[in-house]
């Protein structure tokens, strides 16, 4: 395969993932405007399960299935490739059916035993046949990707996404006169009906694939120099420790569903006005949170093959550097995402979820999540790049153990309440960094840390910002006395004095510019003509 090949696949699934998840977290305004808070806590609460199959069926069987297929393949072994393909799906399929039937059958006792809050259930059967459709999925698109065909897989994730947000907004429609639990449920069938269309969209691409390829005379003479048992074994060895790894992180995400509402009754407050702060930290701040993540994600991504190449030639410095660089870039991005939504949680809040303001006190808590997660996942991608690709999964389980106790323990307090949820998780992932980081330090030393650009430089931008903003935002709503306006003025005045304020005090260079995802190149360009920055 091209080098040319390759990056036109990587873009593909790059595009493909990102409006995947742009749509994945935008219909949560809407949703979370017009259903009640109950109905937003349910759905919250199921939401989780959904990630979990979503890792699932994204990460380790995928990759370990497009590895062999691929190698299968480069030795001109085809019926090997099918063999991996056949076998595969009948594990994952019976996996996936076993699983969702669990669910389904089980909805009533999890409901009861599990989550705070019996009207789940129906959430619960709801979602169930995800499991099934996912993991048949995961196999056609690993397959697909070792043949280095990446469009089948992008079709089925903008497909999935699409209609899953299609029954969304028709379930928060049609079926408002039911009830929250109801409603809850025709949500979460999203989830299922987006899979079902995903999967019946890579069905036909298969078919005309072997049509096209004359594949099904080759799947009736596969050969036989592996057997049925060595060759599973080979896809769960590859696949079970990305899948582990991957599923942290959803894990970790779902401690909220289990402990939050509980442990805001222990406290003292109502079941409903529990159900109501939980829906409003999950369900209307969360997805608020990972859009500024999108573009760590992929910073994160292209760390891995240039510290991996820089490692395999011996060139310390070099991933030294490129690890200094990366981590400026993404506190340069995330600590003034993180700022600017803890100055503004409110008028935020209260701009998206007109219904809902009180979301503005949870989402000042956790605003600081987005800078925590950030430069987790870039110190993630450096450790897959120096070929430590555990140490970001045990990171995790530290963070997520800490934030167990802590989301436990300060929920539970009446002074805090909400306030150590968040609290929860901004220092559980500030932890999992801090580790990661100083994993790293070990292996290339701490002489990559500049205190100049990695901290003072950056702090004192979104300090000046954070400022601004406050002042422009109540001189702009006394004036026209409108929040939205306000809002939105208030912001682009921010990103402007942060931009002006970083160049102005030296705190960026070009090379850094160039490398912001992209639209580095083209700033660069402008920013030169304007005599900003010096070449």
């Amino acid at each position: 395969m091209s080098g040319k090949s390759f990056v036109k696949g990587a873009v593909v699934l790059s595009v493909a993932g990102i409006l995947a998840k742009c749509l994945g977290a935008l219909y949560r305004i809407p949703f979370g405007t017009i259903v009640s808070e109950d109905c937003l806590a349910l759905y919250t609460m199921v939401y989780p399960i959904y990630n979990l199959l979503l890792a699932l069926s994204t990460a380790g069987i995928p990759l370990a299935i497009s590895k062999l297929v691929a190698e299968y393949e480069e030795q001109g072994r085809s019926g090997m490739s099918l063999r991996v393909l056949k076998l595969s799906l009948a594990l994952l399929s019976t996996v996936g059916i076993c699983v969702g039937v669990f669910i389904f059958v089980s909805a009533d006792w999890l409901a009861a035993n599990v989550f705070p809050d019996e009207r789940v259930a129906w959430s619960l059967r709801a979602i169930a046949p995800a499991m099934i459709f996912s993991c048949i999925q995961a196999v056609f698109r690993g397959y697909f990707q070792g043949l280095q065909q990446m469009v089948p897989t992008a079709l089925s994730q903008i497909t999935e996404q699409f209609v899953r947000v299609g029954v969304i907004i028709a379930a928060m429609f049609l079926l408002m006169p039911y009830g929250d639990s109801i409603i809850s449920a025709g949500a979460s069938a999203g989830a299922s009906v987006g899979g079902a269309a995903a999967l019946l969209l890579m069905l036909i691409i298969f078919f005309r694939y072997v049509k096209k390829n004359g594949k099904a005379p080759t799947m009736l003479q596969a050969d036989r120099q592996v057997g049925n048992g060595e060759l599973v074994g080979k896809v769960l060895a590859l696949a079970i420790p990305i899948s582990i790894g991957s599923l942290v992180l959803p894990i970790m995400q779902s401690i909220d569903t289990f402990l939050v509402v509980p442990r805001l009754e222990a406290g003292g407050m109502s079941h409903s006005d529990a159900m109501a702060w939980f829906s409003y930290l999950g369900g209307c701040v969360q997805p608020i949170l990972n859009l500024p993540l999108m573009l760590t994600t992929a910073i994160a991504a292209s760390l891995v093959p240039n510290i991996s190449e820089a490692l395999s030639m011996g060139q310390t410095e070099k991933v030294r550097e490129t690890f200094a660089n990366a981590m400026q870039l993404s506190i340069l991005l995330v600590l003034p995402a993180a700022v600017g939504l803890m100055t503004l949680a409110y008028p935020v809040m209260e701009l998206l979820y007109p219904t809902k303001p009180s979301a503005g006190l949870p989402m000042f808590w956790s605003a600081a999540v987005v800078a925590m997660v950030g430069i987790y996942q870039i110190s993630a991608g450096t450790l897959q790049g120096l070929g430590r690709a555990m140490v970001p999964m045990y990171s995790l389980l530290l963070g997520s153990a800490i934030k167990t106790v802590l989301t436990y323990v300060l929920p539970a307090l009446p002074v805090m309440g909400i306030r150590g949820a968040a609290l929860g998780s901004v220092i559980g992932f500030a932890v999992a960094a801090a580790n990661n980081i100083y994993q790293i330090s070990r292996d290339i030393g701490w002489n990559w840390l500049s205190l100049k650009y990695h901290i003072i430089k950056p702090v004192v931008s979104v300090v000046v910002m954070a400022v601004l903003v406050l002042g422009s935002y109540y001189g702009i709503f006394a004036c026209l006395h409108s929040n939205g306006i306000a809002t939105l003025l208030a912001i682009a005045i921010g990103g402007t004095i942060y931009f002006v304020t970083l160049l102005a005090i030296g705190g960026v260079s070009l090379e850094i510019i160039r490398k912001v995802p992209k639209v580095g190149n083209k700033l660069a360009v402008l920013l030169l003509k304007l005599k900003l920055v010096r070449e």
